[in-house]
């Protein structure tokens, strides 16, 4: 049986999933103890950034930090971090947010980047 939630919004912030999996980390571990359980929705949706979080949470910000270096916006960042695109036809999809084009020279340059933190 799961647990009722009440809970404040006090920010909205996009995160990655390793960032998510981290914060959602840190809350089962508090209502463990303030309250024995979880909700069946945070269970499930630990379980799913377990398993699809391609690299750690402190992996994912350098990358981030890293990314800024291309201008590229935060939704572009997360979508690199969240997929770990191999190739430039993945990347290419991945940067339709942005509002200019990126040429292959820096297209390859940014998958050089995410390819050093991604989990293979």
């Amino acid at each position: 049986m799961s647990a009722d939630l009440d809970v404040e919004v006090l920010e909205e912030k996009h995160v990655s999933n390793p960032e998510a999996k981290e914060i959602l980390e840190k809350l089962v571990k508090r209502l463990e103890v303030t309250m024995g359980t979880t909700t069946l929705l945070i269970q499930r949706t630990l379980d799913y950034l377990r398993k699809f979080s391609k690299m750690e949470p402190e992996d994912a910000e350098a990358l981030s930090r890293e990314l800024d270096s291309f201008n590229l916006k935060t939704e572009t960042k997360i979508m690199l971090i969240n997929i770990c695109p191999e190739t430039l036809d993945e990347l290419r999809p991945l940067l339709i947010l942005e509002e200019r084009l990126i040429e292959t020279e820096e297209a390859e340059k940014i998958l050089d980047v995410v390819n050093k933190y991604c989990r293979k």
